[in-house]
Parts: C-alpha cells; structure tokens; sequence
C-alpha cells in the first residue's frame, strides 16, 4: 500500500494529464491518492468526483478555501503507509517504475529522509531542478544514483518513521506558495538524515511561464508570494543552525 497526496487549483487541464499518468505508472501497486482541491472553480471538484466513481483508490478532499502549499502537511497527515508521497499538479508525466525505485533508494540508503523525483529539462523549462554541477552523485551497489543537493518539492518521498521524528511540514499561513521543501531538507540534516533527487527517473514537472501560459494569474501570485515568504524560511532556518552552534559551544564551555 502506497498513499500518494495530489494538490491542485485551478488547474483543470494538468490534473486531468498529472493523474492519468499517477494511474498508468502506478497500475500494479495498491494505493490511495488523495487530491486535494484548494477551493478550485474551473469544474475541478465535479471532475475529481468523477473519477472517484470509476476509481475507488482516488479521494478528493475539497478545501473551503485556497491554502496553497501549507495542503501538503494537511494532506502527509490524512496518510498511513510507510511510505508517503506527495506531488503538485503540475507533474504530468511520470516514468515507468518510480514508486518502486524511490523506495528502493530509501533501502539503499537507510539514512534517506527526503527525496524528490529528478525532472525532464528543456527548452522552456528546468523543472525547478538547479544545475546538475552544484550536485554530489553518489553510486550505491545495485546502480541506484542519488543526487545529493538541493532537492525540491515537485515529487517527493518521506518515510513515515522519518516524518514523525521530524515532523510536520511548515504551514504558513498567509502564504499558498513557499520554500516548505527547502525548510524541510533542513531540519532532515538536523536530525542526521540525508536528502536529495532520484538521479534519472524522470518526472515532467511543467513549470515555468511558457507552460504556464493558460493559468499566468496564479503562476504569476506563486511566483511573488515565493519571493516575499524566502525572507521568513530563510530566518527560520537561520535560527536553527544558530540555535545549533550557540548548544554545541555551551556544552563545550561547560566540558571544560
């Protein structure tokens, strides 16, 4: 049993491609995703009820209202596998096998806490993925490459035992888009667990303005509220690593 978590607004076009290939990819696995509609008004809802009809595994959970990123900790919370994933709608393609594989990494590597999806790069589009340069590829022995950096929010993997000792996903309350997944990998280090991006399975994160063309006004307010919520994820993570040193410096001032 997997649960996998689909947030969408308003978005008609890429849920309809984002779950049709959640279905085809993932046909032999028993699973529940539940997508969760942030109080969309473009025949979402009545499209998400309809295919909860034809199938059962599917699970719409209509927000009253539009709360953005912070329906991703919402959404984790509803799940009881072990292994819990969570996606936007904007991923429309998925490749064979990348449930399988992204748990196989968290085998491979028991101290994986956090893992994304690597994303199809083109001409309009880098998937949100920074350069592969600033990455440190490590090989494990069945050929599993785990790309070890900056790893997004698009498509990724927790471990439930990982989630309750680190917690919840941040919520922010005034914001529907935010650094939750950079905040996130932060406190995965704090804890002694390591993160990063699924090297070469491929998901076809469609973001950017050029595939964004039809939904601009609610790319665009994504786009401006990310920018002014950096300032405060920056100042909690800050915070942290500040909190950090000033108890390892304490303790060593009273060791000696």
């Amino acid at each position: 049993m997997i649960n996998i978590g689909v947030i969408t607004y308003n978005r008609i076009a890429m849920l309809k491609l984002c779950l049709a290939s959640i279905i085809e990819t993932t046909r032999d696995i028993e699973k529940v995703i539940y997508v969760w509609d942030n109080f969309s008004s473009d025949g979402s809802r009545e499209y998400l009820k309809r295919m909860s009809y034809q199938f059962e595994f599917i699970k719409p959970v209509l927000s009253g209202e539009n709360i953005g990123n912070n329906a991703k900790g919402k959404v984790i919370d509803m799940m009881n596998s072990d292994f819990r994933i969570c996606l936007d709608d904007d991923i429309i393609q998925f490749p064979e096998n990348w449930v399988r594989k992204m748990i196989n990494a968290f085998k491979v590597e028991p101290l994986l806490g956090y893992l994304a999806l690597d994303v199809i790069q083109n001409e309009y589009t880098d998937g949100a993925k920074p350069v592969d340069a600033i990455y440190k590829d490590v090989v494990y022995d069945d050929g599993t490459v785990i790309q070890y950096g900056p790893t997004g929010g698009w498509c990724f993997m927790i471990p439930a035992e990982v989630y309750k000792k680190v917690g919840k996903l941040r919520q922010m309350k005034n914001y529907v888009f935010f650094g939750e997944d950079g905040d996130y990998t932060m406190r995965c280090k704090a804890q002694g667990f390591k993160y990063g991006i699924l090297k070469d399975v491929k998901c076809f994160h469609a973001t950017g303005p050029y595939y964004n063309k039809e939904y601009k006004d609610i790319y665009d307010k994504k786009m401006k509220d990310w920018e002014k919520s950096k300032t405060v994820i920056d100042f909690h993570i800050f915070k942290r690593k500040f909190v950090k040193i000033y108890h390892k410096l304490r303790n060593k001032l009273y060791d000696n």
